[in-house]
């Protein structure tokens, strides 16, 4: 009979190497691992994505890796980059990555770790298609770990050397603008930046990114703004 146990074992063999089966699961293991922690936090990115972005990387390195190996056995004339192929995967995920970073109309960007883990996600797939498995295992242990935690170390800095960023979104009468600018200022506010935009002829949008030293002057700055009645509209969020 044409087709027989031997026959498909010796096509299975000759298509799929047991190497590869192992470099996919391992992959699909570790990539799961970093998608399942994003969908515990209910992030847009989670286990079926991260599985396929690094089961997929890891079959596009090894495809690399053995054609160069293949080509080069056929002519001595014949050379390749095993990890060309791979570096155009890197290049591309920057495009994954972007979707699932959101910019708000507060300008407040967010998803950020997100697509972090996306692009993590391949390398740890090109990380074990090359044969790395140890290497690829310690990436996603520390990847793991510094998610999970990483707020522990505000608990080891002073809190004098840590400030607490905070946006402060106000709509304010135009004439009185300079004046909530200095006041913030001088109520321990830090600011970093400030976007104005026209809401009317007599008010003005004002988002303010700052820095805090501690909750007690977001209190503060908040109760000061709340007894201005040049300020008709107040929006904050302190991390």
């Amino acid at each position: 009979m044409w087709f027989s146990l031997d026959f498909l074992q010796q096509n299975l063999s000759d298509i799929y190497h047991l190497s590869t089966w192992i470099k996919l699961l391992f992959a699909a293991l570790l990539g799961g691992m970093i998608g399942f922690e994003r969908e515990s936090k209910r992030k847009p990115v989670g286990i079926k994505t991260c599985i396929i972005i690094a089961v997929t990387t890891c079959i596009l390195t090894t495809v690399s890796i053995h054609s160069a190996e293949y080509y080069a056995s056929l002519s001595n004339n014949i050379r390749t980059d095993p990890m060309r192929l791979a570096a155009q995967v890197i290049s591309g995920i920057g495009f994954i990555g972007s979707g699932v970073i959101l910019h708000k109309s507060d300008d407040v960007v967010s998803g950020i770790t997100t697509a972090a883990m996306i692009w993590s996600s391949a390398g740890i797939g090109i990380t074990i298609g090359a044969g790395f498995y140890g290497d690829a295992i310690a990436v996603a242990l520390v990847i793991l770990l510094t998610l999970k935690y990483s707020h522990y170390l505000k608990l080891i800095v002073p809190k004098k050397q840590m400030n607490n960023r905070a946006t402060i979104i106000l709509k304010v009468l135009n004439n009185n603008i300079e004046r909530v600018i200095n006041d913030l200022e001088n109520h321990q506010c830090d600011i970093d930046s400030i976007n104005i935009k026209e809401e009317s002829q007599n008010c003005t949008i004002l988002s303010i990114s700052a820095n805090l030293i501690d909750r007690k002057s977001y209190l503060e700055i908040y109760q000061y703004l709340k007894d201005l009645h040049d300020i008709r509209d107040i929006e904050m969020n302190y991390a």
